[in-house]
């Protein structure tokens, strides 16, 4: 199984593509602001994993820019 993230500016653009999933017998659904925000951190911190370690400066730079 594969997952696409859309980000949409509007009502109608997040109804066409919703709409369009159930067409193709998709599954779908809508992030609230917070589950879009959790999926952000989880990636950064996946991406960041192999590191050996992240300034703290750094990592609040980043969260303070997450969105």
């Amino acid at each position: 199984m594969s997952t696409i993230v859309i980000n949409a500016n509007d009502r109608s653009s997040v109804k066409l593509f919703l709409d369009l999933a159930k067409k193709l017998n998709f599954k779908a659904r809508v992030l609230t602001d917070e589950q879009n925000e959790n999926l952000a951190l989880l990636t950064m911190m996946e991406e960041r994993s192999s590191e050996e370690s992240l300034p703290i400066e750094s990592a609040l730079n980043i969260l303070a820019n997450v969105k």
